[in-house]
Protein backbone atom coordinates (compact mmCIF):
# COMPACT_ATOMS: atom_id res chain seq x y z
CA UNK A 1 0.00 0.00 0.00
CA UNK A 2 1.36 3.36 -0.89
CA UNK A 3 0.78 7.06 -0.80
CA UNK A 4 -0.39 8.94 -3.83
CA UNK A 5 3.20 9.73 -4.89
CA UNK A 6 4.13 6.06 -5.01
CA UNK A 7 6.08 6.15 -1.75
CA UNK A 8 5.63 3.79 1.22
CA UNK A 9 3.13 4.68 3.92
CA UNK A 10 3.78 8.02 5.58
CA UNK A 11 6.38 7.58 8.30
CA UNK A 12 7.26 4.05 7.18
CA UNK A 13 10.54 4.27 5.30
CA UNK A 14 11.14 0.55 4.81
CA UNK A 15 7.92 -1.47 4.92
CA UNK A 16 7.96 -5.19 5.69
CA UNK A 17 11.67 -5.36 6.67
CA UNK A 18 11.62 -8.96 7.95
CA UNK A 19 13.13 -11.50 5.51
CA UNK A 20 10.08 -13.74 5.93
CA UNK A 21 8.16 -11.46 3.57
CA UNK A 22 10.41 -12.29 0.62
CA UNK A 23 10.14 -15.33 -1.62
CA UNK A 24 11.14 -18.73 -0.28
CA UNK A 25 12.08 -22.26 -1.28
CA UNK A 26 11.33 -25.09 1.14
CA UNK A 27 12.98 -28.33 0.12
CA UNK A 28 11.24 -31.57 1.15
CA UNK A 29 12.15 -32.65 4.67
CA UNK A 30 11.28 -36.29 3.98
CA UNK A 31 12.02 -38.49 0.99
CA UNK A 32 9.16 -39.49 -1.25
CA UNK A 33 9.00 -42.54 -3.46
CA UNK A 34 8.07 -41.98 -7.07
CA UNK A 35 7.90 -38.76 -9.05
CA UNK A 36 9.07 -35.44 -7.60
CA UNK A 37 6.37 -32.94 -6.70
CA UNK A 38 6.93 -29.18 -6.68
CA UNK A 39 4.37 -26.51 -5.79
CA UNK A 40 4.34 -22.80 -6.57
CA UNK A 41 2.57 -20.79 -3.86
CA UNK A 42 1.21 -17.34 -4.83
CA UNK A 43 0.12 -14.79 -2.22
CA UNK A 44 -2.76 -12.34 -2.40
CA UNK A 45 -3.21 -8.62 -3.08
CA UNK A 46 -1.36 -6.44 -0.51
CA UNK A 47 0.05 -9.66 0.97
CA UNK A 48 3.58 -11.06 0.91
CA UNK A 49 5.18 -14.48 0.62
CA UNK A 50 5.01 -14.70 4.43
CA UNK A 51 1.31 -15.55 4.34
CA UNK A 52 2.11 -18.69 2.30
CA UNK A 53 5.02 -19.87 4.46
CA UNK A 54 2.99 -22.04 6.88
CA UNK A 55 1.46 -23.94 3.98
CA UNK A 56 4.87 -24.18 2.29
CA UNK A 57 6.38 -25.67 5.44
CA UNK A 58 3.55 -28.19 5.70
CA UNK A 59 4.05 -29.25 2.08
CA UNK A 60 7.80 -29.65 2.59
CA UNK A 61 7.12 -31.83 5.63
CA UNK A 62 5.04 -34.06 3.35
CA UNK A 63 7.83 -34.39 0.78
CA UNK A 64 6.72 -31.63 -1.61
CA UNK A 65 9.12 -28.88 -2.67
CA UNK A 66 7.41 -25.54 -1.99
CA UNK A 67 8.38 -22.30 -3.75
CA UNK A 68 6.77 -19.04 -2.61
CA UNK A 69 6.93 -16.06 -4.94
CA UNK A 70 6.90 -12.40 -3.85
CA UNK A 71 4.99 -10.42 -6.46
CA UNK A 72 6.35 -7.04 -7.62
CA UNK A 73 5.07 -4.01 -5.71
CA UNK A 74 4.37 -5.84 -2.47
CA UNK A 75 6.22 -6.37 0.79
CA UNK A 76 9.55 -4.49 0.86
CA UNK A 77 8.78 -3.17 -2.64
CA UNK A 78 5.47 -1.55 -1.62
CA UNK A 79 6.83 1.85 -2.60
CA UNK A 80 6.74 0.68 -6.22
CA UNK A 81 3.09 -0.40 -6.15
CA UNK A 82 1.85 2.62 -8.10
CA UNK A 83 4.30 1.75 -10.87
CA UNK A 84 3.29 -1.93 -10.95
CA UNK A 85 0.86 -3.42 -13.45
CA UNK A 86 -1.04 -6.64 -14.03
CA UNK A 87 1.62 -7.53 -16.61
CA UNK A 88 4.27 -7.37 -13.87
CA UNK A 89 2.30 -9.82 -11.72
CA UNK A 90 1.65 -12.14 -14.65
CA UNK A 91 5.32 -12.11 -15.67
CA UNK A 92 6.56 -12.81 -12.14
CA UNK A 93 4.11 -15.70 -11.79
CA UNK A 94 5.02 -17.15 -15.17
CA UNK A 95 8.75 -16.98 -14.48
CA UNK A 96 8.34 -18.82 -11.19
CA UNK A 97 5.93 -21.32 -12.78
CA UNK A 98 8.30 -22.04 -15.67
CA UNK A 99 10.96 -23.00 -13.10
CA UNK A 100 8.59 -25.37 -11.30
CA UNK A 101 7.51 -27.05 -14.53
CA UNK A 102 11.13 -27.47 -15.66
CA UNK A 103 12.31 -28.86 -12.31
CA UNK A 104 9.64 -31.23 -11.00
CA UNK A 105 7.85 -34.17 -12.57
CA UNK A 106 4.54 -33.24 -10.94
CA UNK A 107 4.09 -29.44 -10.93
CA UNK A 108 1.27 -27.98 -8.83
CA UNK A 109 -0.11 -24.44 -8.52
CA UNK A 110 -1.43 -23.06 -5.22
CA UNK A 111 -2.95 -19.58 -5.19
CA UNK A 112 -4.57 -17.54 -2.43
CA UNK A 113 -7.05 -14.72 -3.20
CA UNK A 114 -5.55 -12.71 -6.08
CA UNK A 115 -2.91 -15.43 -6.25
CA UNK A 116 -5.67 -17.86 -7.22
CA UNK A 117 -6.53 -15.70 -10.24
CA UNK A 118 -2.85 -15.63 -11.21
CA UNK A 119 -2.70 -19.40 -10.76
CA UNK A 120 -5.59 -19.89 -13.18
CA UNK A 121 -3.90 -17.78 -15.84
CA UNK A 122 -0.62 -19.67 -15.37
CA UNK A 123 -2.43 -23.04 -15.44
CA UNK A 124 -4.08 -22.17 -18.76
CA UNK A 125 -0.66 -21.39 -20.25
CA UNK A 126 1.38 -24.36 -18.95
CA UNK A 127 -0.76 -27.20 -17.61
CA UNK A 128 -0.11 -28.25 -14.00
CA UNK A 129 -0.86 -31.67 -12.57
CA UNK A 130 -3.25 -30.07 -10.08
CA UNK A 131 -4.32 -26.60 -8.99
CA UNK A 132 -5.39 -25.32 -5.57
CA UNK A 133 -7.52 -22.17 -5.25
CA UNK A 134 -7.78 -20.79 -1.72
CA UNK A 135 -10.46 -18.14 -1.17
CA UNK A 136 -10.19 -17.35 -4.89
CA UNK A 137 -10.76 -13.74 -5.83
CA UNK A 138 -13.33 -14.04 -8.59
CA UNK A 139 -14.61 -10.46 -8.41
CA UNK A 140 -12.91 -7.31 -7.12
CA UNK A 141 -15.93 -6.19 -5.09
CA UNK A 142 -19.28 -7.65 -4.14
CA UNK A 143 -22.61 -6.10 -3.19
CA UNK A 144 -23.35 -2.52 -4.32
CA UNK A 145 -19.64 -1.79 -4.72
CA UNK A 146 -19.46 -4.55 -7.30
CA UNK A 147 -21.58 -2.46 -9.63
CA UNK A 148 -18.68 -0.01 -9.90
CA UNK A 149 -16.14 -2.61 -11.05
CA UNK A 150 -16.84 -2.16 -14.79
CA UNK A 151 -16.30 1.58 -14.29
CA UNK A 152 -12.81 1.24 -12.78
CA UNK A 153 -11.01 2.24 -16.00
CA UNK A 154 -12.90 5.55 -15.78
CA UNK A 155 -12.99 5.91 -11.99
CA UNK A 156 -9.20 5.72 -11.74
CA UNK A 157 -9.09 9.03 -13.63
CA UNK A 158 -11.51 10.90 -11.37
CA UNK A 159 -10.93 9.14 -8.01
CA UNK A 160 -7.13 8.89 -7.71
CA UNK A 161 -7.01 6.78 -4.55
CA UNK A 162 -8.89 5.40 -1.57
CA UNK A 163 -7.99 4.78 2.09
CA UNK A 164 -8.29 1.08 2.94
CA UNK A 165 -7.72 1.62 6.67
CA UNK A 166 -9.99 4.62 7.18
CA UNK A 167 -12.12 2.58 9.62
CA UNK A 168 -9.34 0.35 10.97
CA UNK A 169 -9.99 -1.20 14.39
CA UNK A 170 -6.70 -1.08 16.26
CA UNK A 171 -8.04 -3.52 18.86
CA UNK A 172 -8.40 -6.21 16.17
CA UNK A 173 -5.49 -8.68 16.54
CA UNK A 174 -5.34 -9.35 12.80
CA UNK A 175 -5.22 -5.63 12.02
CA UNK A 176 -2.47 -5.09 14.59
CA UNK A 177 -0.50 -8.02 13.15
CA UNK A 178 -0.79 -6.50 9.66
CA UNK A 179 0.55 -3.13 10.80
CA UNK A 180 3.29 -4.74 12.89
CA UNK A 181 4.43 -6.73 9.87
CA UNK A 182 4.47 -3.54 7.84
CA UNK A 183 6.75 -1.84 10.33
CA UNK A 184 7.63 -3.50 13.65
CA UNK A 185 8.66 -0.25 15.38
CA UNK A 186 5.26 1.45 15.23
CA UNK A 187 3.39 2.29 18.43
CA UNK A 188 -0.09 1.16 17.44
CA UNK A 189 -1.59 2.58 20.64
CA UNK A 190 -0.40 6.09 19.78
CA UNK A 191 -3.35 8.19 18.48
CA UNK A 192 -1.02 10.05 16.09
CA UNK A 193 0.16 6.74 14.59
CA UNK A 194 -3.41 5.52 14.25
CA UNK A 195 -4.43 8.76 12.52
CA UNK A 196 -1.47 8.55 10.14
CA UNK A 197 -2.27 4.96 9.18
CA UNK A 198 -5.98 5.64 8.73
CA UNK A 199 -5.59 8.83 6.70
CA UNK A 200 -2.12 8.52 5.17
CA UNK A 201 -2.29 4.97 3.84
CA UNK A 202 -3.80 5.03 0.36
CA UNK A 203 -4.12 2.66 -2.56
CA UNK A 204 -4.45 4.30 -5.98
CA UNK A 205 -7.57 3.40 -7.95
CA UNK A 206 -5.25 2.70 -10.88
CA UNK A 207 -3.75 -0.16 -8.86
CA UNK A 208 -7.23 -1.50 -8.07
CA UNK A 209 -7.89 -1.44 -11.81
CA UNK A 210 -4.81 -3.64 -12.33
CA UNK A 211 -6.24 -6.03 -9.74
CA UNK A 212 -9.50 -6.06 -11.71
CA UNK A 213 -7.56 -7.06 -14.83
CA UNK A 214 -5.85 -9.95 -13.04
CA UNK A 215 -9.14 -11.24 -11.64
CA UNK A 216 -10.86 -10.96 -15.02
CA UNK A 217 -7.95 -12.82 -16.62
CA UNK A 218 -8.24 -15.65 -14.12
CA UNK A 219 -11.98 -16.02 -14.62
CA UNK A 220 -11.52 -16.01 -18.40
CA UNK A 221 -8.78 -18.67 -18.15
CA UNK A 222 -10.82 -21.01 -15.91
CA UNK A 223 -12.50 -23.00 -18.73
CA UNK A 224 -9.04 -23.85 -20.13
CA UNK A 225 -7.92 -25.34 -16.82
CA UNK A 226 -8.90 -28.98 -17.29
CA UNK A 227 -6.86 -30.54 -14.47
CA UNK A 228 -8.22 -31.48 -11.03
CA UNK A 229 -8.85 -28.40 -8.91
CA UNK A 230 -9.30 -28.02 -5.16
CA UNK A 231 -11.27 -24.93 -4.10
CA UNK A 232 -11.47 -23.96 -0.43
CA UNK A 233 -13.78 -21.17 0.67
CA UNK A 234 -14.39 -19.66 4.12
CA UNK A 235 -17.94 -19.37 5.44
CA UNK A 236 -17.50 -15.80 6.72
CA UNK A 237 -15.41 -14.46 3.84
CA UNK A 238 -16.44 -10.87 3.10
CA UNK A 239 -13.78 -10.34 0.41
CA UNK A 240 -14.97 -13.23 -1.74
CA UNK A 241 -18.41 -14.24 -0.47
CA UNK A 242 -19.47 -17.84 -1.00
CA UNK A 243 -21.97 -16.90 -3.69
CA UNK A 244 -19.19 -15.31 -5.76
CA UNK A 245 -16.81 -18.23 -5.25
CA UNK A 246 -19.47 -20.76 -6.19
CA UNK A 247 -20.04 -19.03 -9.52
CA UNK A 248 -16.44 -19.79 -10.43
CA UNK A 249 -16.82 -23.55 -9.95
CA UNK A 250 -18.81 -24.41 -13.11
CA UNK A 251 -16.40 -22.33 -15.19
CA UNK A 252 -13.47 -24.59 -14.34
CA UNK A 253 -12.77 -27.04 -17.15
CA UNK A 254 -11.78 -30.04 -15.03
CA UNK A 255 -13.00 -31.99 -12.00
CA UNK A 256 -13.50 -29.80 -8.93
CA UNK A 257 -13.31 -30.62 -5.24
CA UNK A 258 -15.05 -27.85 -3.31
CA UNK A 259 -15.10 -27.41 0.44
CA UNK A 260 -16.30 -24.67 2.75
CA UNK A 261 -14.54 -24.10 6.08
CA UNK A 262 -15.06 -21.82 9.09
CA UNK A 263 -13.36 -18.43 9.24
CA UNK A 264 -12.80 -15.32 7.17
CA UNK A 265 -10.84 -14.61 3.99
CA UNK A 266 -7.44 -15.33 5.57
CA UNK A 267 -7.79 -19.11 5.53
CA UNK A 268 -4.03 -19.49 5.03
CA UNK A 269 -3.38 -18.03 8.49
CA UNK A 270 -2.21 -20.43 11.20
CA UNK A 271 -4.31 -18.40 13.65
CA UNK A 272 -7.52 -19.08 11.73
CA UNK A 273 -10.15 -21.51 13.04
CA UNK A 274 -9.89 -23.78 10.00
CA UNK A 275 -6.10 -23.85 9.60
CA UNK A 276 -5.60 -27.55 10.53
CA UNK A 277 -8.29 -28.56 8.05
CA UNK A 278 -6.99 -26.26 5.31
CA UNK A 279 -3.43 -27.48 5.84
CA UNK A 280 -4.29 -31.18 5.79
CA UNK A 281 -6.71 -31.00 2.84
CA UNK A 282 -4.29 -29.00 0.72
CA UNK A 283 -1.29 -31.23 1.55
CA UNK A 284 -3.16 -34.44 0.74
CA UNK A 285 -4.46 -32.97 -2.54
CA UNK A 286 -1.07 -31.63 -3.64
CA UNK A 287 0.91 -34.76 -2.82
CA UNK A 288 -1.71 -36.95 -4.50
CA UNK A 289 -2.74 -38.90 -1.43
CA UNK A 290 -6.29 -37.50 -1.36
Amino acid sequence: MSKGQGQPCDGIETPYPAPEHRGFVFEPTIERTGATVGALLIHGFTGTAKEMRPLGAALAAAGVAAHGVLLPGFGPDAGDLTRTSAEDWWRATNRAWDEIVATYEIPVLVGFSMGAALALSAAARLTPARVVLLAPLARVASGPAGLLVPLLPVLKRVLPDFRPFASADFDDPQMRALFTDMHPDQDLDDPATQHRLREGTTVPMAVVDQLRRVVAGGVAAAPRVSVPALVLQALSDEVTPRAVARRLLPRLGGPVTYREVPGDHLIVSEAGPSWPVVRDVVVSFVDGSA
